[in-house]
């Protein structure tokens, strides 16, 4: 589990409109974890499949729908990757590309945790096991917008903020999360509908920030500049993404398997 090639991959491929398996080494039928897509030869959206909520099960992380279910998505785990009946566009046309980046449930990586809210302040178990350095929230019963948590959010207080993958909106400040940093076992919610809702169901995507020598994830900040710059993060990235905290900005994906200065879709 401290082998980054058994947690987390990125695959790219070719979709054939048919029944097929994707292997890309991640033992997803034993120890779960999230399939994200995105098709990088059309406009089709995001879609988002975990194993907690199931196969067949999506979410899209570019628009605030509510969870839906389809056949023509991620429709099986296995100990080595997933499956697709190849019926969906969002992830294996006929002769379309994609790329999709699974990560693997496990400790100091990266979790995945599903909740009822209540309507009060509370919080919810996880287990990073280590400092927590994003948390991205769905309500998947209601188009509530995407809430993320992220510890470069502020220098001072992080969880005074939160930001929405779905739109490129600077950071706000609020209580989404209870203006409560996140523990190595807890992380708090506040009553926003986003997040807590009485008798709403929810999604959490939990990711890791590890300095450690062995470290596979590290979510931070930094300041950019007019010019070339760098960021140390003490190993070379498989999968970065970055966010203007400050502005309307995208949100940015790079990876190395598609290329970091790609252009088009990508």
């Amino acid at each position: 589990d401290t082998l980054i090639e058994n947690n987390f991959s990125t695959f790219v491929y070719t979709g054939n409109g048919s029944t097929r398996t994707i292997t890309n080494g991640i033992d997803l039928s034993n120890k779960g974890g999230l399939v994200w897509t995105k098709c990088r030869s059309d406009s089709v959206g995001h879609e988002l499949v975990d194993t907690v909520r199931g196969a067949e099960k999506y979410l899209e992380s570019h628009s605030n729908n509510q969870e839906q279910t389809s056949t023509g998505v991620v429709n099986g785990f296995t100990s080595s990757g997933y499956t697709m009946l190849g019926t969906g566009g969002g992830v294996n046309d006929n002769n379309k590309t994609y790329v999709s980046w699974t990560f693997k449930k496990a400790s100091k990586f990266f979790d995945v945790v599903t909740y009822t809210g209540t309507g009060s302040a509370r919080t919810i178990s996880h287990s990073i096991g280590d400092t927590v350095g994003m948390i991205i929230v769905k309500n998947l019963s209601q188009s509530d917008s995407w809430a993320v948590y992220h510890r470069g959010m502020d220098d001072s207080a992080p969880q005074n903020y939160d930001m929405h993958i779905d739109t490129n909106a600077a950071r706000s400040d609020d209580t989404t999360w209870n203006d409560t940093a996140p523990t190595s076992s807890v992380f708090s919610v506040g009553t926003s509908h986003m997040v807590n809702a009485d008798g709403e169901n929810y999604v959490a995507y939990l990711f890791a920030h590890n300095t450690g020598a062995d470290s596979m994830i590290k979510c931070d900040k930094f300041t950019g500049s007019s010019g070339e710059m760098s960021v140390d993060l003490g190993f070379e990235p498989q999968f970065v993404m970055i966010k203007n905290r400050q502005s309307a900005d995208n949100w940015i994906i790079g990876d190395t398997m598609r290329g970091y200065f790609a252009s088009g879709v990508d």
